[in-house]
């Protein structure tokens, strides 16, 4: 017997984490399955840790976008505190990463350019929102980063995971010292305590560097070395590592990591209309989806640089651009999404495809392999 609570049905564990649990669950009130976070029932008795999940339940009523993984539901059953997520069946920009390293080599400036545009319009959504009395929330992410930015099956990019977001309306405030978000994505002037809507910009800025070079922009194994690389490293244009990066779409990463956030891009409506401008013509949807599913099929050792750069060309060219299925999931990358964080969403796996129809060279080949069994069978019976 499943679990019942309330009316949702629970599946198998998504996550686990110190103050929550996630699980896939399904609601006949909601047509489609759900990730549901459940604040553990010891940790009801903090009364700083309760406030801080009813924030976040709070701030995602706001958020209606279709870059920004919904939230269907939050309350309180029986006591137990819980948020019911849009699941969201894709790849993470963290599994993108990792594939192309492996199989596919450096994604194709014009995917780049694609997922950095519907980025930006989902912050500059969260950016820009009001309340019910028309009292800007100035939302701020504080954790974009490849693993909370997924790729959809339907070519949606999706950013998730507002559990450290930041609002004026904040009921908790942070404690003096404490810096919330991954340490590679973390803009320099957060590090001294100013925080506004530029700092995701900043964000974006490394994760879109990262996505162009194959390359993590401030890695080191010691996170202390990795806050001082975050402060002074040198920034070397993407170009440097991919020479397929035109110079305009260096002068757009460079200016999202100017360490001076007066001279950073201002707005997320700004970058995006930067990145439009480059584009030209942007990659449709199903565009997208179709290049992602062509990546993920590649399981050889990665030969040939170029390679995910020609497919996209085959695609736009041929127009093909008819949905080919969902994306496959890949198990590892899977589970190592599930540990980073319990608001994490793993992607479902594909099924299995359906068995093929034999051509007609597959046939000569099958009469031909039985004709020789059949002759086989009678000179040994003749024996």
């Amino acid at each position: 017997m499943r679990e019942r609570f309330g009316s949702y049905e629970i599946h198998e564990e998504l996550g686990a984490g110190g103050l929550a649990s996630v699980h896939l669950a399904r609601s006949s009130a909601i047509k489609n399955p759900v990730a549901l976070k459940r604040l553990y029932s010891h940790i009801a008795d903090v009364e700083e840790l309760v406030q801080a999940f009813i924030d976040e339940a709070r701030l995602a009523r706001y958020l209606r976008h279709p870059g920004i993984a919904r939230v269907y539901e939050y309350g309180r059953i029986k006591g137990t505190y819980f948020i019911a997520f849009e699941f969201v069946p894709g790849p993470t920009l963290q599994q993108l990463q990792q594939q192309c390293a492996a199989h596919v080599g450096r994604i194709p400036v014009p995917i780049v350019l694609e997922i950095g545009c519907q980025l930006c319009s989902a912050l500059d959504h969260a950016h820009n929102l009001c309340d019910e009395h028309g009292q800007p929330l100035r939302i701020v992410h504080r954790d974009v980063s490849p693993s909370n930015v997924i790729v959809s099956s339907s070519g949606q990019v999706k950013l998730i995971d507002f559990g450290l977001a930041k609002t004026k309306q904040s009921t908790v405030q942070s404690q003096a010292g404490i810096i919330k978000g991954k340490v590679n994505y973390i803009a320099p002037e957060y590090l001294s305590g100013r925080l506004d809507a530029r700092c995701d910009l900043w964000a974006v800025g490394v994760v879109l560097h990262e996505l162009l070079t194959g390359k993590r922009l401030f890695q080191d194994p010691d996170n202390l070395m990795t806050l001082e690389r975050v402060r002074s490293l040198p920034i070397s244009p993407p170009s440097r590592s991919n020479p397929d990066v035109p110079l305009e779409v260096d002068q757009i990463i460079l200016a999202a990591l100017e360490r001076d956030p007066a001279r950073r891009w201002q707005s997320a409506v700004a970058m995006r209309a930067a990145f439009e401008r480059v584009a030209g013509k942007r990659l449709t949807h199903q565009q997208l989806v179709i290049w992602m599913e062509w990546a993920f099929s590649q399981k050889q050792p990665l030969r040939q640089e170029h390679s995910g750069v020609s497919a996209l060309y085959e695609i736009v060219e041929t127009r093909q651009i008819e949905m080919v299925g969902a994306l496959p999931a890949l198990s590892e990358a899977a589970e190592e999404r599930r540990r980073e964080s319990v608001a994490h969403m793993p992607v479902i796996t594909a099924p299995a495809a359906p068995p093929q129809p034999l051509g007609s060279w597959s046939w000569i080949v099958v009469l031909v392999l039985a004709l020789c069994t059949a002759i086989a069978v009678v000179l040994a019976l003749r024996v």
